[in-house]
């Protein structure tokens, strides 16, 4: 399906499902990623291609793209699902794609491109309002630069986009470190432990902080990963990548998509010889967006999940590696609040052309607004 703007002919928007994404496309979709305004990770051709092979053909992701014709440039991309109701808008409406796996959702937008991006968006909503009665954006980075905008230029366009704050998410701004890195920000027992840890561990052999940096040993990282997680706690429950067939064909399927890019970071954390921790990261832009972790049972007195995350931060800082910031994309009340400094705002939004809809997500806003506030009495 393609939509054309009437303000500005340049402008068009199309509707695709996964299979219609050809190499050009993939490859407009993965700079668009790299070089939008705000990056993330879950929005990236790897992740929603993989998200795809494990999908019925009539469950597949809806890709809403927009094109500037003039420039045969890709300006802005978004990821939903087709849902009858939710509890923000009992209405038929599309909402940011649904997937166990994504943590974080949005849209991808050409920073010299906004405003045209923002009036072809509106438009397409008001003139399918019948169709589609909003989006609803759910695990949104609440203080996104592009989230901000929007708002103000839907309230100036007779709509809306309400958003609504629901927790912080840990994070860390690698460039407001001080010198003397994370420590800086703990508790004097904090700086304690880490070092009765790391002492503890280094009695297995010296340690080490890797990136897998050679693409030819992604399959056997990853195996090692995954072996490592399905021993743990998350085997015993089920959420292992490995647990269920989907999983590891989501998980293999973007590994394999991420062979040409930078987009799958694998670190790995060691004393001797021995893997003590590892994790997979999405890298988007400049950004570093934490997606699994997982250690060896073995170490688990010497916290190595924690020693995992003060080392990757020691190491792109000592490496000098082109990141601004790690997301945790973890939730509230994590154990990296009590190591990382900064906080990412995660809230949902609901983006509204249509009168009803708009009228109906105010008071469903409304609604959730009160229950909070009863909750904090109580």
């Amino acid at each position: 399906m393609i939509f054309s703007s009437k303000s500005n002919l340049d402008s068009e928007l199309l509707i695709l499902t996964p299979d219609q994404c050809t190499t050009d496309f993939q490859r407009d979709w993965k700079k668009l990623e790299q070089e939008s305004l705000s990056g993330n990770a879950f929005l990236s051709p790897e992740f929603v291609l993989s998200l795809a092979t494990i999908r019925p053909r009539d469950q597949q992701p809806i890709i809403l793209a927009c094109r500037n014709r003039q420039r045969n440039q890709l300006i802005g991309l978004g990821v939903f699902d087709q849902v009858n109701a939710t509890k923000a808008l009992p209405l038929p409406h599309w909402i940011s794609v649904n997937c166990p796996h994504s943590y974080r959702s949005g849209l991808l937008i050409a920073e010299n491109s906004r405003t045209e991006f923002y009036q072809l968006l509106t438009e397409f909503l008001k003139e399918k309002q019948d169709e589609i009665l909003g989006i609803e954006f759910r695990n949104l980075r609440f203080n996104s630069q592009w989230a901000q905008e929007l708002r103000e230029f839907t309230a100036e366009n007779r709509g809306s986009f309400r958003l609504l704050p629901e927790s912080e998410s840990a994070a860390v701004d690698l460039r407001l470190l001080p010198e003397k890195g994370l420590p800086e920000f703990w508790s004097t027992s904090r700086r304690k432990s880490i070092r009765k840890n790391q002492n503890r561990l280094s009695k297995n052999g010296p340690i080490q902080f890797r990136l897998i940096e050679n693409k030819s040993e992604f399959d056997v990282a990853l195996s090692h990963f995954l072996r490592l997680e399905e021993s743990s706690w998350k085997g015993e429950i089920g959420t292992a990548l490995q647990s269920t067939q989907k999983d590891r064909k989501f998980i293999q399927h973007l590994t394999h998509q991420s062979q040409s890019s930078d987009y799958l970071v694998i670190s790995q954390l060691l004393a001797g010889e021995d893997i003590v921790a590892t994790a997979l990261n999405f890298c988007s832009g400049r950004e570093l967006f934490a997606f699994k972790i997982a250690w060896d049972d073995r170490f688990v007195k010497c916290s190595p999940g924690i020693l995992h995350e003060v080392a990757l931060v020691d190491y792109l800082i000592s490496e000098q590696l082109p990141y601004d910031r790690i997301d945790s994309c973890s939730s509230a009340g994590s154990y990296l609040e009590n190591l990382w400094p900064n906080r990412v705002a995660i809230g949902s939004g609901l983006l509204c052309m249509n009168k009803l809809a708009r009228g109906t997500g105010k008071m469903i806003s409304q609604m959730q607004l009160l229950k909070r506030w009863m909750t904090n009495l109580t």
